[in-house]
């Protein structure tokens, strides 16, 4: 261990001095507890500079997807009564229409559901109500259960189910089912101007959605202007007032290493007794492959190795499971040996770069990592 650790150090200052990512910090932990941790590079460069560190928070972007929205539903679908075969109309009448009927639960959770990747749903709104009646008259991109479409829209749509059927706001929920029985002490949506110092920085001035939003935003005000710091970086989660389904979470690399944990069910943590917080049927969901015979291998809540170029590249089996954040983090996890492998880092500061490859940065961790 004493020449791995260097290894992943190395690689990633190495990237650091490359220009590619302003700082990281990782962890890689099995199931007696934690291999390696550590941090470098900066968690800020610009209005001022600052350290990454153990413990600079980040924000976690899709991440948030398996970390919470999936979770929440493998958690709490019993005691909720949800079930997968379930429509998502029946919660969400804002997009009640014929050509979405068929859209179930199970839809939204492995991203079959036709739903659209991405649409700037915050030029024409601003509350949840808003955003779905845009996608009510959005037609399908393909037909339900046809082919996986990476879907934030579909995110979003789960996020507001759970929180309709709850009755509770969907950070409260993550607070008192995951993060509160985890003991998590810097993980949260929406972090208090306290923790400011402590939160890695990401995009000056919203640049790359002002791109991504193209003409259609011309005469849009509500970009936000100068480095973005403690708030959530997706502009559609920062509309909605920080909490979304699909994005809105940060934390530090320990922490959502102990989240990731939970998802190797009794191959993990080894040595605690505590009560786990996703059952045996739970993990099986989030491990076996959803989407069998279709275009990429998709369970309910990660992407799997196994289905196409993943960022687990070759070291990593392919039963292994795992899903990156676009501001620059990544967890996988991998249920053979077992291990857990994250990697935070805010590749959007001060901008995003449209040629930084990403994929072979997490490849290459992973690579360095699994020398474990």
């Amino acid at each position: 261990m004493s020449e791995v650790v260097p290894a992943i150090e190395a690689f990633l200052r190495a990237r650091v001095e490359a220009g590619d990512i302003p700082g990281a910090a990782w962890a890689v932990a099995g199931p007696d507890g934690m291999l390696s941790e550590g941090a470098v590079g900066r968690a800020s460069v610009t209005p001022w500079e600052a350290p990454a560190a153990i413990d600079t928070i980040y924000d976690l972007a899709s991440l948030t997807k398996p970390l919470v929205t999936s979770f929440l539903y493998l958690t709490l679908r019993k005691q909720l009564g949800l079930s997968e075969q379930e429509p998502a109309w029946r919660f969400l009448p804002e997009i009640d229409r014929m050509d979405k009927r068929e859209i179930t639960l199970r839809h939204l959770l492995t991203h079959t559901s036709g739903m659209p990747d991405w649409v700037p749903f915050y030029l024409k709104g601003t509350t949840v109500q808003e955003y779905l009646g845009q996608l009510r008259d959005r037609p399908p991109q393909t037909r339900p259960g046809d082919r996986v479409v990476y879907s934030c829209a579909g995110y979003i749509m789960l996020g507001e189910i759970l929180k309709r059927a709850a009755s509770a706001p969907l950070d409260r929920l993550a607070s008192e089912f995951i993060f509160a029985p985890l003991g998590l002490r810097s993980t949260t949506f929406n972090p208090p101007s306290a923790w400011h110092g402590r939160v890695a920085a990401t995009e000056d001035s919203c640049e790359y959605e002002r791109k991504l939003a193209g003409p259609d935003a011309a005469g849009y005000g509500g970009f936000r202007k100068g480095v973005i710091r403690g708030q959530v970086h997706d502009q559609n989660a920062w509309v909605l007032g920080g909490v979304a389904g699909n994005a809105g979470l940060f934390s530090t690399a320990r922490e959502t290493m102990a989240i990731a944990q939970e998802y190797l069910g009794a191959r993990g943590r080894a040595a605690s007794n505590r009560r786990r917080l996703l059952d045996g049927e739970s993990v099986d969901l989030a491990m076996k492959n959803g989407t069998v015979g279709l275009n990429e291998a998709r369970s309910f809540a990660f992407r799997i190795a196994a289905g196409g170029e993943t960022a687990a590249g070759v070291d990593l089996p392919a039963e292994s499971i795992g899903h990156n954040g676009f501001t620059g983090t990544s967890v996988w996890i991998d249920p053979v040996r077992p291990r857990v492998y994250v990697l935070l880092t805010n590749r959007v500061h001060p901008k995003v770069s449209d040629t930084v490859d990403m994929l072979s940065l997490r490849r290459g961790f992973h690579s360095a990592a699994c020398r474990i």
